[in-house]
């Protein structure tokens, strides 16, 4: 079975089972999205296949694209602030995928598949994954609020490293701004622990330094004055 073939039987599957829930497939491209847009922004379904053909393994996750973060980073971005990578229609907010939700090693959990029988038994496990947990998830982190409960809760998280959802490269930046836009009380308070974090890693790695907290030409403290004037949302 070739990566085509398995990506056609994958969603002659799929997409009947979770059209209900407002998702399409996104056209194009040797992987897949399947996208759905949400009051915040998007949700996506993201994959592939290992492509030992004619051995095929689907690998996939979830991510959350939020308009009001995204606008603010690249508020940042137009202030002459660079970000690396730079902001972009694909930059998603924050992710998870059966592996991190489980604490699982392997990057699929589904069985190898060569037949039209074995891609249908894989979707089946995948619509039990969705529909259980992913969509719920999904649905619950349209509230900012519940994504502040997560990173910046009784014990703020000093990094997504082998947690259950990921906030990629923007990592400090999306903590802050959702703690903002969340009407987080502790907000301050998040403003030193993340600096306190950042200075705490780069003495871990071996390349101790202090930051010029006042410095307008470096990204945390641009965004954090940028975010002076940013109002929650609720």
């Amino acid at each position: 079975m070739t990566k085509t073939e398995a990506r056609g039987l994958m969603m002659k599957y799929l997409i009947p089972q979770i059209q209900q829930y407002g998702f399409k497939e996104r056209k194009g491209g040797s992987e897949f999205q399947i996208i759905r847009k949400t009051k915040g922004g998007e949700d996506i379904i993201n994959g592939g296949f290992t492509d030992y053909n004619p051995v095929q393994q689907i690998i996939y996750s979830f991510y959350k694209r939020d308009k009001h973060i995204l606008a603010i980073l690249k508020s940042l971005e137009e202030k002459g602030i660079t970000l690396s990578p730079p902001v972009s229609k694909h930059t998603g907010t924050i992710g998870f995928s059966y592996k991190t939700i489980n604490h699982l090693d392997n990057y699929s959990y589904l069985p190898e598949m060569e037949t039209e029988a074995d891609v249908e038994k894989c979707v089946g496990m995948m619509l039990e994954f969705i529909e259980g947990t992913a969509l719920p998830l999904l649905d619950k982190f349209e509230d900012l609020r519940e994504i502040d409960k997560v990173i910046n809760g009784n014990e703020p998280w000093t990094t997504d490293w082998k947690k259950p959802y990921s906030f990629g490269t923007y990592f400090n930046f999306i903590r802050l701004i959702v703690a903002k836009l969340a009407g987080n009380v502790n907000y301050n308070y998040l403003i030193d622990f993340t600096y306190n974090s950042i200075e705490w890693h780069s003495k871990e790695d071996g390349s101790p330094f202090t930051y010029d907290r006042s410095d307008l030409t470096k990204p945390l403290p641009a965004l954090i004055k940028l975010l002076e004037d940013v109002k929650s949302l609720y």
